[in-house]
């Protein structure tokens, strides 16, 4: 455990017991990294997100607005597990969007499944 890295920037130890597990820097500059995961959806054939460290109110009043402006386009982490996708933020605004290999294939179809995520009214995933 006490090689862990940032989950943020990836390249620092993370701060013992820290909630967010990250490094000294990305805690001063208010960095967080939001994972979610996808899951298949109703009908079988495509993805939607099944569940992340905030809950589907939570995503919608913080990060809905801004969801819906950013412009970036996610790039392949290779740190993620199957199906995750990271929210990358710092204060009140998207750095980055992550999503993990076995997602390469669906760049074009994260943002918009991040979207409808942040449009749900649920207390839970």
């Amino acid at each position: 455990m006490e090689n862990d890295l940032c989950r943020v920037c990836l390249k620092r130890p993370e701060i013992a017991d820290e909630r967010h597990g990250r490094c000294e820097s990305c805690v001063k500059a208010q960095r967080i990294a939001l994972r979610f995961r996808l899951g298949p959806d109703a009908t079988g054939h495509g993805l939607i997100v099944k569940a992340g460290e905030l809950s589907p109110r939570a995503l919608k009043q913080k990060w809905h607005d801004t969801l819906a402006s950013f412009a970036g386009t996610p790039t392949v982490k290779p740190h993620l597990g199957l199906h995750e996708v990271e929210i990358v933020t710092t204060k009140d605004r998207i750095d980055t969007i992550r999503i993990s290999q076995d997602l390469a294939g669906h760049l074009d179809d994260v943002l918009p499944l991040l979207r409808t995520a942040s449009e749900r009214t649920d207390g839970a995933w």
